[in-house]
């Protein structure tokens, strides 16, 4: 800036000092050799400012641009601190549902203990101590009118029971159609069994059942009357060591 001055006042003193020599002389040629010796200082003078214009540019462009960056960087910075707060609300979120799935946990584990409980309070020693078989037709899995008042008797048998027994089903065919059908077949029948016992108050968890298919049949299968009978549901009910007929 002082540089800047110091060129301006050489150019001041230049002009008046040419002003004072062209109002003093007449001859237009000495006037013109004065002004072109003056030439030289004046572009420089002139060059000066250009120079010190572009310097002043290139600061307020750094400037600007540093104006730039710190607002780039705020919004950088702003942007962390909101993903950093929904980091930590999901975080606390993540936080309550395994709280709640420790709590399930708990839970079940309570209801567990409390089965394994009653099941070792259960006296396992069960002995047959009768078995009925109900019939059915073929492919059929429907009880008949005969087959439900054998159900019946087995269930007055237990009737007001809440301990002291189980009851067995194992379901049969005979040996028409292939064994995956007779499979399927004799569960079916099984079920149905269990449905009907489960309607004459038996608890469910007092119900065992499988089916095996045309295995262990009680008759041949080379006559109509032996694949009658090994259409068949198994009833065994049996009963605890030193479990009376009523509690």
């Amino acid at each position: 800036m002082d540089s800047l001055n110091r060129r301006m006042s050489v150019l001041g003193i230049v002009i008046l000092a040419g002003i004072m020599v062209l109002s003093g002389c007449a001859s237009r040629k000495y006037v013109r050799n004065q002004v072109s010796t003056l030439e030289p200082a004046i572009q420089e003078a002139s060059n000066g400012v250009k120079e010190n214009a572009e310097r002043i540019d290139a600061v307020d462009r750094r400037a600007q641009q540093g104006l730039t960056a710190a607002g780039a960087a705020d919004t950088k910075a702003t942007e962390a601190q909101q993903a950093a707060q929904a980091a930590n609300t999901a975080a606390q979120a993540a936080q309550r549902q395994a709280d709640t799935a420790n709590q399930a946990v708990q839970q079940v584990n309570t209801r567990i203990g409390t089965i394994e409980t009653r099941l070792s309070n259960v006296n396992d020693n069960y002995t047959p101590t009768e078995t009925q078989t109900v019939t059915f037709k073929v492919n059929s899995s429907t009880l008949s009118d005969q087959g439900k008042q054998t159900l019946d008797r087995i269930a007055m048998q237990v009737a007001g029971q809440r301990t002291g027994y189980m009851i067995e089903l194992q379901g049969f065919t005979d040996n028409t159609g292939s064994e995956n059908y007779n499979i399927n077949l004799s569960q079916r029948r099984a079920e149905s069994v269990l449905r009907y016992l489960v309607t004459k108050n038996i608890p469910l968890f007092r119900v065992s059942i499988v089916g095996l298919g045309e295995d262990n049949p009680v008759a041949p299968n080379n006559t109509r009357q032996g694949r009658d009978q090994n259409r068949r549901v198994e009833v065994k009910l049996l009963r605890a060591a030193g479990a009376g007929t009523t509690n």
